[in-house]
């Protein structure tokens, strides 16, 4: 009997950890509206195709998809955490809300890169540019090195 409950008990935690990352395809109405006001500040004019909102346990994160190519993803309270370009650069308004110090390093030293991608991380910021570079930087904006 002891080992019928215990092989039960190994069934339920697997189906209830294998159910726990989900994907789904979710209308702009279900988005919060923090990420809604982000896509029309800073791509006015370009139409969303399609938004998946996954789920993994407790998190939630959602991922914006735009008729230029561009992905953007949201944390579950909707603030961005990564813009991805893929090869075109990020609009100014989102670089504008970077601090100084990134932009003054790519300026001067990468002058004829793009930034095409921005992840934001807990330490800092990943600046991918177009020619494949990939950039770190701390909160504060100052260089920590090169992405491997």
């Amino acid at each position: 009997m002891k080992k019928i409950l215990f092989f039960a008990a190994i069934l339920t935690f697997s189906a209830m950890f294998t159910a726990c990352e989900k994907k789904a395809m979710i209308s702009e109405a279900q988005l919060p509206p923090s990420s809604k006001i982000f896509i029309q500040t800073h791509f006015p004019e370009v139409a969303v195709t399609s938004i998946v909102k996954e789920t993994d346990g407790f998190e939630k994160d959602y991922t914006i998809y735009l008729a230029n190519g561009f992905d953007v993803e949201f944390d579950r309270k909707g603030n961005w955490d990564n813009v991805d370009g893929h090869i075109s650069a990020v609009p100014q308004s989102i670089l504008d809300l970077l601090p100084a110090g990134i932009i003054s390093y790519v300026t001067t030293n990468f002058s004829q890169y793009q930034i095409v991608e921005i992840n934001k991380e807990r330490y800092g910021y990943e600046i991918g540019l177009n020619g494949e570079i990939d950039l770190n930087f701390n909160t504060d904006g100052s260089f920590r090195g090169y992405d491997d």
